[in-house]
């Protein structure tokens, strides 16, 4: 996929909102919700749900993950230092999604942080985000 054409996926689907609240306060939400886990925060976010067949569905769910991921453009900050800030990630498949901005991974809670967009995409259009 060129490039021009996977900016307008990421520009495609509808506004969500995010965490609005300051990073210590996001921090402090992961913290009471999430102790002890590995954290990222993240802007200019996507949520990108995967369209997958019934098949693919069993087989994700059976792994206890949902096929949902986030493509961020912007690291803020992750607690293990993994990411350095101003780089992009695009997470694992999640695990749950809580408070409207906590993505939780098997490893990691992105912090969703501001607005961002949520979105449907066929699996091959995803693999293609890198």
């Amino acid at each position: 996929m060129k490039l021009a054409g996977l900016i307008g996926l990421l520009s495609a689907g509808e506004d969500v909102p995010g965490c609005e609240m300051a990073h210590s306060d996001a921090v402090a939400l992961v913290g009471l919700h999430f102790p002890f886990r590995a954290y990222c925060l993240v802007a200019d976010w996507t949520v990108i749900d995967i369209i997958v067949t019934p098949r693919q569905l069993e087989v994700i769910t059976d792994r206890g993950v949902t096929p949902t991921l986030v493509n961020a453009l912007s690291i803020i900050y992750d607690s293990r230092g993994r990411f350095p800030p101003g780089h992009w990630v695009r997470t694992t498949l999640g695990v749950s999604f809580t408070h409207d901005c906590l993505f939780e991974t098997k490893n990691t809670v992105y912090v969703l942080m501001g607005s961002g967009r949520r979105l449907q995409a066929d699996l091959d259009v995803v693999l293609s985000l890198c």
